[in-house]
Parts: C-alpha cells; structure tokens; sequence
C-alpha cells in the first residue's frame, strides 16, 4: 500500500511539474497560428492593394519575402536587447553603459534602415514606381489596422469583465 501511495505522489509531482512546460508549449503554437494568421492577411491585403498581375507577383513575393525575413532577424535582435535593457533602471548606469545603450538603439535603427534602403532598389526593379508607392502605402495601412484590431480586442476583454 505504501508502495502504491508513493508511485500515486510520484506522479502528481511529475504532472505539477510538467503543466507550466505544457502550458509554454502550447502558448507558443499558438503565437506562431497567429504569426502565421497575420502574415496570410497582410500577404492578402498587399495583393490587394497593389492588383499585382501574376507576372508582378511571380518576381516580387520572393524578393518580398526575403525582406521580411531580413527585417524580422534584424527586429528579433533590437527586442531581444530592448527586454534586457528594459529591465534596467538609468539611473543604476555609468554614463559609459548608458551610452552604449543608447548607440545600440541608433545602430540597430540603422540597420532597419540600410535593409530599407537595399530592398527599396530591388523592389523598383520588380514593381511600377506607382505599385512601390502603393507597397509602402499599404504596409503602413495595415500596421494600422493590426495595432486597431489590437486595441479593440483588448477593450472588449476589459469591457467584458
């Protein structure tokens, strides 16, 4: 019997241990079913508002893509060093690692623009003067409307409770 009550708190232990890793493991698919859902609807409305022909598509959604894997690489960098110097108070800093800091967001900023500028080119060569502009128009467009679409999902989460 006491065997058997050991085993039995064995595995409660092992399943109190294991619901935060399951847990995680869950959160993430669904953080990549939202990337994943995002992406599609800004891949649709990109296609929309530029009424690509399917000549223009062929030859600009692989350059496009490459830049959006670019961009998150470079994004993905200036997060992961804004959280770690987000947790940092200013005033604990020498003048020296404040600096540093502070250059590290100008460099990185940088490099979104240089990646901008080299991908700015190479969409001039797959796309109409008029379809870049419409490109960057709706780009804009719809980081509006995700951050709306944001903003309203989290005031009916608040209205709800």
């Amino acid at each position: 019997m006491k065997t058997y009550n050991k085993i039995r708190q064995l595995i409660i232990i092992s399943l109190l241990i294991m619901i935060p890793f399951i847990n995680f493991a869950q959160n993430g698919q669904r953080l990549k079913a939202v990337k994943e859902k995002i992406n599609a609807q800004k891949v649709a409305y990109i296609t929309k508002e530029l009424d690509l022909t399917p000549q223009e598509a062929q030859v600009f959604w692989p350059v496009y893509n490459e830049f959006e894997a670019q961009r998150a690489l470079i994004n993905k960098e200036f997060k992961d060093k804004n959280f770690e110097e987000r947790n940092v108070d200013p005033n604990t800093l020498t003048d020296k690692e404040a600096l540093d800091i502070a250059d590290n967001h100008i460099i990185l900023a940088q490099k979104l623009l240089d990646l901008r500028k080299k991908y700015h080119i190479e969409f001039k060569k797959v796309l109409p003067p008029k379809k870049l502009l419409k490109l960057y128009q709706a780009e804009k467009n719809f980081n509006k409307f995700l951050l709306k679409e944001i903003k309203d999902r989290q005031d009916n989460r608040r209205f709800r409770r």
